[in-house]
């Protein structure tokens, strides 16, 4: 599981990220393991989701959060936003380094 952050919140989503990445996939969980590392056996869960079956103007309300976030104080970034303003910028260039 992820390290706890945030208070009962962070406590809370590392709680969920155990449970369904460990328990849910048949992974180490913690409790029956010493150790992930030591048991190899990390578990992975994949979930899909279909908004629009969930709720109308999924993308609206989205665009609304993120723009609220970037809103909230200076030099606040979107996790992605900086990859995708350097791809457009060397796209544009015609330019891709080669490590």
């Amino acid at each position: 599981a992820i390290a706890t952050f945030g208070g009962h919140k962070g406590a809370g989503l590392s709680l969920v990220v155990e449970l369904l990445a460990g328990a849910l996939s048949g992974g180490a969980v913690l409790g029956q393991v010493e150790s992930k590392k030591i048991a190899k056996s990390w578990g992975h869960t994949m979930i899909a989701i279909r908004p629009d079956a969930l709720t109308d103007n999924f993308e609206e309300k989205v665009a609304s959060v993120i723009l609220a976030v970037q809103n909230s104080g200076d030099n606040i970034r979107i996790p992605g936003e900086r990859s995708v303003r350097t791809a457009i910028e060397r796209k544009a260039a015609g330019v891709m380094p080669i490590p």
